[in-house]
């Protein structure tokens, strides 16, 4: 499978992840409960589900938890389900929920593996209390005429022995209040989520508190992890400005994920407290997306579309600063709305994007596809009262793993960009460092070897001499009273003596010799395989083809003479050494008349008695 398909893999099964946790799922043991259903120890064992259909009468009366009270005439409703529309505002939004359950046991109910018999109760709008057997267990927020509203508490309630009947029948009764007309009206009301379980209290608290919920707050906490990441990706550089969005959106989604768990009630927060916070992250979500999907993609933010973040800033500062549940409802419904062309500008952004090769596009585009599908549902559920799941959580989750998928992609696509870049610099810079040594190796105004060049030129024929090859020669030469010439006409006609000696010199010698411009208006060259004798040949031809050559310069005809100094190379000298013999050589000649081939080995000159040219122009 390609690195694309997997990352393709990885995407859809996180997000089927988050959305079966950040539900809190719950696999029931058995189907729905029908009339007095009838359970066995080995049921409750493995937990036995209460949602299907229960007893349902609108109205408030506390002789109706009683176990003894008749309710056959009452209507079914199931649990869990939502109330119709408008609820029951003749009954105070009030109704009562009952169920008979026949526990089978000999000898009566005792505990049940070391645990006593519990019930689970899902989330229930805006307040409820439980009934076993005619007492009260517990509840979530409070009911009329202190009504406080908690819908999103799940709880476990111990049930005790003495609410089991002798006959084992056990009589439960829910007492649901459905708030305020406003919320009942635009959110519904009633037993809206969450399992309803019977089972082992322990084991209870265990499957239904802790192990449900245990996934969402690992992907809240590695979403939060994400989060702090990016900051500090973009402390260490701001220049990466969609780290600093992106890691923001993630803190976001992390905190919204967190208000959705029950491990929010670990905090001495008050219910409202919770909503605010939820709506709070809810609302801000939609401008953090926008700053980093089009910093993801390199589009700009035009001024109105910071006007259209601007709103959604001012819905979360409004939901946040105003008290109460009633600002909620009243703007839930303008930013499932607002939402809408957000994503059709998504949509467009990322389409355009895909369509001129961005390769991050192709990631975000599914991501905003789930986004929408998200979004849709909710709509229908608080517009046309359907019933169902609310799945904007999920979407959000959606895009966070999109674009964290697209800007990993990114920046690998940058660090590959940067190491190719980087690489073809090194590579400059080695050619760039080679040209320079080559310059540095070179005489600028001649074109041939320098000393340094030669010298490590002579370093490698050395080697070959030492690893049994024939000795070399070198020949070291001074142009005859050259200052004269920079004198009377100037150093360009010095330069271009240099530059005219030069080209002759090089006319002249083997392919495999060396010459260098030794400094001034001294020249070397290195013979290999040449004894002092043939060296000393050389030099004198070199001597004869300068010497009746004339030089033109601008009008003047420039008659030139070179004075040789002839050395060979001993076995385990030095390369000075020999440097200094064809030197001490060249100076005999100058002192001796100048215009001759000295060779140091002994014999004087190869022409003693030829005439001295000096300087003599024509």
């Amino acid at each position: 499978m390609t690195l694309p398909r997997l990352r393709g893999a990885f995407v859809w099964v996180l997000g089927a992840l988050i959305m079966l946790t950040s539900m809190g799922f719950h696999q029931a043991a058995f189907g729905q409960v029908s009339h007095e259903p009838r359970v066995s120890i080995s049921d409750l064992q493995k937990q036995f589900s209460l949602s299907g259909t229960w007893r349902f009468k609108a109205g408030d009366d506390a002789a109706w938890a009683a176990p003894g009270f008749d309710d056959s005439l009452w209507d079914s409703k199931p649990i869990p389900g939502r109330w119709p529309s408008g609820g029951y505002p003749e009954s105070g939004q009030i109704g009562w929920y009952r169920l008979t359950v026949k526990l089978l046991s000999d000898g009566g109910f005792g505990p049940l593996d070391d645990s006593h018999l519990a019930m689970l109760a899902g989330k229930i709008t805006s307040a409820f209390e439980v009934y076993a057997g005619g007492h009260l267990l517990g509840g979530a927020g409070k009911l009329p005429p202190f009504a406080v509203s908690d819908y999103d508490r799940v709880q476990v309630f111990q049930i005790p022995e003495s609410a089991i009947m002798p006959d084992g029948r056990l009589v439960l009764a829910l007492r649901v209040w459905g708030g305020d007309s406003t919320l009942v009206n635009s959110w519904g009301a009633g037993p809206y989520q969450s399992s309803f379980v019977l089972g082992g209290h322990e084991d209870l608290m265990f499957s239904g508190l802790v192990l449900t919920q245990l996934p969402a707050l690992l992907i809240g906490v590695l979403f939060l992890g994400f989060g702090i990441y990016h900051l500090y990706l973009y402390r260490r550089n701001p220049q990466l400005s969609t780290c600093l969005w992106f890691g923001i959106m993630a803190i976001n989604v992390a905190v919204y994920g967190f208000m959705l768990t029950q491990w929010k009630y670990g905090f001495d927060f008050s219910f409202i407290t919770f909503k605010k916070i939820e709506f709070g992250s809810l609302y801000v979500f939609p401008a953090v997306v926008i700053q980093a999907l089009w910093g993801l993609l390199d589009a700009k933010i035009e001024r109105w579309l910071k006007g259209y973040q601007v709103i959604f800033l001012l819905l979360a500062a409004l939901v946040v600063s105003i008290p109460g549940m009633d600002i909620h409802v009243a703007t839930l419904g303008i930013f499932q709305l607002l939402t809408l062309p957000l994503m059709a500008l998504m949509a467009v952004l990322a389409f355009r994007k895909l369509r001129d090769g961005n390769k991050e596009a192709r990631t975000v585009f599914f991501g905003l596809l789930i986004f929408a599908a998200t979004c849709i549902n909710d709509l229908l559920i608080d517009l046309a009262q359907v019933d169902t799941r609310r799945l904007m959580p999920f979407g959000f989750f959606a895009i966070l793993i999109s674009m964290g998928v697209s800007l990993a992609n990114k920046f690998t696509a940058s660090l590959s960009q940067l190491e190719r870049e980087v690489a073809e610099r090194t590579f400059e810079l080695s050619a760039a460092n080679e040209r320079l040594e080559k310059v540095a190796r070179m005489d600028p105004l001649t074109k041939i070897l320098n000393r340094r060049g030669f010298a490590d030129q002579a370093q490698g024929e050395i080697r070959r001499v030492f690893r049994g090859g024939k000795p070399f020669s070198l020949v070291l030469m001074d142009i005859d009273h050259f200052k004269q010439f920079n004198d009377t006409y100037g150093h360009g006609c010095g330069d271009h003596i240099l530059m005219r000696v030069t080209a002759m010199l090089r006319e002249r010698i083997r392919d495999v010799d060396r010459i260098a411009r030794w400094g001034g208006e001294e020249f070397i060259l290195l013979l290999p395989e040449t004894d002092e004798a043939a060296a000393g040949v050389l030099a004198e031809k070199l001597r004869v083809a300068v010497s009746e050559n004339y030089f033109e310069y601008e009008d003047k005809r420039l008659a030139i003479a070179l004075t040789f100094g002839v050395s060979v190379y001993r076995k385990g000298d030095s390369f000075d050494a020999c440097v200094v013999r064809a030197d001490a050589a060249m100076y005999h000649g100058k002192e001796t008349g100048r215009n001759k081939v000295v060779l140091h080995g002994g014999v004087d000159s190869l022409r003693l008695n030829h005439p001295t040219h000096g300087f003599n122009p024509q």
